[in-house]
């Protein structure tokens, strides 16, 4: 049964008529003499009439107003299987603050004043100014579906857009520093210092200027070796575009293929092509090779018993997370070791898009749409955010307009 909203009217009697009474929304029932029986009927018969009418409201307004969480749970699991992966977790994350302080709120009273509230929280989070703006789009978004789903009043979904999105300067949010490319010198410091499997993904990532997310995401059967023209295509099975219905091609040329070959060997199509199961028997025969005693067998027989019982199993595929932090761990372990000066920067696997993009830029004379192509991307504006040379173009005009006033 439903909870009621409020209390019953509670029997009431008028002194000078000794009359029983109930009290309705500021409407006065009589029902008799009060302590008669007649009065305790009625007030039996309303109570009946007055508990049937409060839940065929609640009813009536769960049916027209969900709560947010119901809304959310709903939208979610719509979600993941029509967008992109990295949207759904930020969908997820922007759902996560809404309902750390709208749970059960219902979505008819959620007004641009929970969305402000909320969009306070993702300051607060320390998520950057931009970031906070993407998210409050997110939950413009779970509201405008609920809308479609009979789920939330139109007018709610029309009122969030009047949220302002964080100015920059008028916000405690941190700003965003742009990507930059990571030098291939880096890069090239860097490999020696990752296991085999993270450096050839790395490798074939910035050959072919693909995103994190789709090297991680290699499987064999998505390479397709039939063309004779030597070209490799690696079409995959779910990219960040493929919600939107489209396709995506990666050609692999004699460079990715010569990373990626022996990894196919013994493996059945489902498998990954670069997997943390191989990284982790790399690692196991990295630390034998640098073991200086014999193996005891009690450590024998300990490693006997979690592999047939491992506290955790190891995953078949990266993800762009795991795939980031195996080089940002390889590159700590390594600065550990080397001089002040002979230092590696930190960089994550999306510079290595950027800079595949900036060379393919300069290479073919500053033409966008060659670069465009070769990342898969579907506007030259999308591009543009990813291409770096302008600035080495004119540095490099600058250089002659030195030279020039040497002479």
């Amino acid at each position: 049964m439903p909870k009621l909203k409020n209390q019953p009217p509670r029997l009431c009697r008028i002194k000078a008529t000794n009359t029983a009474v109930v009290y309705v929304n500021g409407r006065r029932v009589v029902l008799g003499p009060y302590g008669s029986e007649k009065a305790l009927q009625e007030y039996a018969r309303f109570l009946t009439e007055w508990t049937n009418a409060e839940i065929k409201e609640t009813v009536r307004t769960e049916k027209k107003a969900p709560t947010v969480a119901k809304l959310v749970a709903a939208f979610l699991k719509w979600t993941e299987p029509n967008v992109s992966n990295g949207d759904f977790i930020n969908y997820k994350a922007a759902a996560k603050s809404v309902l750390r302080l709208h749970r059960n709120t219902l979505t008819s009273d959620f007004g641009p004043l929970a969305l402000a509230d909320v969009q306070k929280l993702f300051v607060q989070d320390g998520y950057a100014r931009g970031h906070c703006n993407k998210l409050t789009n997110f939950v413009r978004s779970i509201f405008r579906w609920g809308v479609a789903q009979e789920m939330v009043p139109e007018t709610i979904a029309a009122a969030l857009k009047y949220v302002q999105p964080l100015r920059e300067g008028k916000t405690t949010a941190p700003e965003t520093e742009p990507r930059e490319d990571v030098p291939d010198e880096v890069v090239d410091r860097t490999l020696p210092h990752l296991y085999p499997t993270v450096a050839a993904m790395v490798q074939v990532q910035r050959f072919a200027a693909m995103r994190p997310n789709e090297v991680c995401r290699m499987m064999v059967g998505d390479i397709d070796q039939s063309r004779k023209d030597g070209i490799w295509l690696y079409k995959p099975g779910k990219h960040k575009g493929s919600w939107r219905g489209h396709k995506r091609a990666v050609p692999l040329g004699t460079p990715e293929q010569e990373l990626i070959a022996p990894r196919l060997i013994g493996k059945t199509p489902e498998s990954a092509v670069f997997s943390p199961k191989d990284t982790m028997a790399e690692k196991k025969e990295r630390d034998a090779a640098k073991r200086k005693t014999k193996v005891q067998p009690s450590q024998k027989k300990r490693a006997a018993t979690r592999k047939k019982n491992p506290k955790s199993r190891i995953r078949e595929f990266y993800d762009s997370s795991s795939y980031r932090q195996s080089i940002e761990y390889a590159i700590a372990k390594a600065n550990k070791t080397l001089p002040p000066d002979q230092q590696i920067p930190h960089w994550t696997p999306y510079q290595l898009r950027h800079a595949a993009v900036t060379e393919i830029t300069l290479e073919n004379d500053g033409n966008l749409d060659v670069a465009r192509a070769v990342a898969g991307q579907k506007s030259i504006a999308v591009t543009q955010g990813y291409n770096h040379a302008d600035l080495l173009i004119a540095i490099e005009q600058a250089k002659k307009r030195s030279k020039k006033a040497e002479k």
